[in-house]
């Protein structure tokens, strides 16, 4: 079959799965795999219509179908619904896997009425052992983070087995999102004395907590070990590290940092910039940043106009 269906991925190949769907119709042998990928393939260029009538044409859906489908609209209350419908289908003869569950725990996530369903789906993949996999476990901590339960999430994320750098990720954001901080930096110290690859988002949770406890030692050697790595021109890594420099006063590292980043620096990156400022009282500084930020296409936002405020509320003398 078109190798862009094995891969399951149309944008490395610039074809419109359209055409694929096409040929796949064509074509005198058709796998249910290739239904399958298409299913992806729709999702991944946001054709969430064209994927549901994908799935309508495959002739025995399979659990790989169903969670391509729930999986396909994991940003939407309509996976909630495809789970439901295949639990009732009159052919369903098979188990959910844990990207099935760790999909649905996705969308209960985005969807603050949406717990009780996610805490009856955390109870059925405790009964079939799916919590301590860390596919299902991460995304059942990133579930608990969403609703400010970071000590269930950290029951999940002890007992799952072989951790993962996503599953270190999920928790040291958890907790730092959550305001446990130490926790938070604790869990990260773990994760390298394990020599766990570290991600973009383990490294900016890190310090995130570091800049909440104006840690700067912690704050200087997260940052070294993100220039090892080779995030340190990461929007999200240089935009944590601006702020957490800014709130332990050292708006000379953050500056350095930014100047380093800013062709690749969004709004909320130069506002973090902008507080740190402002946290100093140095409006003369924040006023010049802002007419930067402004030269540079960049629209402020309120966030931007408060550290305006903030900074000639904190100037001596105004």
């Amino acid at each position: 079959m078109n190798k862009a269906l094995d891969r399951g991925d149309a944008a490395q190949t610039n074809t419109d799965p359209r055409i694929l769907h096409t040929r796949t119709l064509k074509s005198f042998y058709t796998d249910r795999s290739d239904f399958n990928n298409l299913i992806t393939l729709y999702s991944k260029s946001n054709l969430l219509s064209y994927s549901l009538r994908v799935f309508h044409q495959i002739p025995s859906p399979n659990i790989v179908s169903w969670t391509s489908l729930i999986s396909a609209h994991s940003n939407s209350p309509l996976s909630l619904r495809f789970f439901l419908s295949m639990l009732c289908h009159p052919t369903f003869s098979f188990l959910p896997n844990q990207r099935t569950f760790a999909s649905l725990f996705k969308t209960c996530a985005s969807l603050s009425y949406a717990f009780s369903f996610g805490l009856s789906l955390h109870s059925m993949s405790l009964k079939l052992s799916f919590n301590n996999k860390p596919f299902c476990g991460s995304a059942l901590v990133n579930f608990y983070s969403k609703f400010r339960l970071p000590d269930n999430a950290k029951r999940v994320f002890d007992e799952m087995h072989d951790k993962e750098e996503f599953c270190y990720s999920a928790m040291i954001v958890c907790l730092a999102q959550n305001s446990r901080c130490v926790d938070s930096l604790s869990v990260f110290a773990d994760m390298r004395r394990r020599d766990v690859v570290s991600t973009v988002h383990s490294v900016s949770g890190a310090l995130r907590s570091a800049a909440e406890l104006a840690a700067m030692e912690q704050c200087r050697i997260i940052h070294g070990h993100a220039l090892v790595a080779g995030f340190d021109r990461n929007v999200v890594v240089g935009t944590a590290l601006i702020d957490a420099y800014g709130k332990a006063g050292h708006v000379f590292d953050a500056r350095r940092v930014f100047d380093e980043n800013v062709s690749v620096l969004n709004v909320v990156a130069w506002n973090a910039m902008l507080s740190g400022y402002a946290q100093q009282g140095d409006k003369n500084s924040v006023l010049e940043l802002f007419h930067l930020l402004e030269t540079r296409g960049f629209s402020p936002d309120e966030y931007s106009f408060l550290a305006v405020l903030t900074a000639f509320s904190n100037a001596v003398g105004f």
